[in-house]
């Protein structure tokens, strides 16, 4: 009798421990997305998102890299709240921008958004980091109508001079993350 009661109060402590489940991470797919992922064009909303993280002064003439500057959350009050400070860094030839994330994009976690501007004004590259690794990435990516694989950039074709492609890899930080990156060549 006193091992079901046992049982019975395990039972009951589980049941409310379910009821407090940490918190589920937003879904930021409405903010997040591609118009066509078969050529990695970017939708408006995400556009705008990613325009507004880099400040691009075209006045400041004295040296071309110094024209960039970390910007701005452009995300609703309550999913700006997911998005961590956007962090510049310089590099000899390119300047890289990144922000933390918390949500998800396509059903997968993501952790980070890259954006990357080499010197002189060429297009770059804009990789969004999940929390998994390419392995786990890849299907659901697939399904969603990115023409990707694992650990080589596929071509999408030479709009305005520029050879666009697509690329899935596992994060060179974490073996446990990976990048879907876009960009020009």
């Amino acid at each position: 009798m006193k091992r079901i009661a046992a049982i019975a109060m395990a039972a009951a402590l589980l049941s409310g421990c379910a009821d407090r489940q940490m918190p589920r991470q937003p879904v930021l797919d409405g903010l997040l997305a591609f118009e066509d992922p078969a050529m990695c064009r970017l939708g408006a909303e995400t556009a705008r998102f990613l325009q507004a993280m880099v400040v691009i002064d075209p006045q400041a003439v004295v040296d071309p890299d110094q024209h960039l500057r970390p910007g701005r959350i452009d995300a609703s009050p309550s999913l700006a709240a997911h998005f961590g400070r956007i962090e510049m860094t310089r590099h000899d030839g390119w300047t890289a921008f990144s922000v933390g994330v918390s949500g998800t994009m396509l059903g997968l976690p993501l952790y980070a958004i890259h954006q990357t501007f080499p010197e002189g004004g060429d297009p770059g590259d804009i990789a969004f980091e999940y929390a998994v690794p390419a392995r786990a990435a890849f299907p659901v990516l697939r399904k969603h109508g990115f023409p990707v694989e694992i650990n080589r950039d596929v071509s999408l074709g030479p709009p305005e001079g520029y050879e666009v492609f697509v690329s899935l890899q596992d994060s060179p930080d974490s073996p446990d993350r990976s990048l879907l990156t876009c960009g020009y060549r």
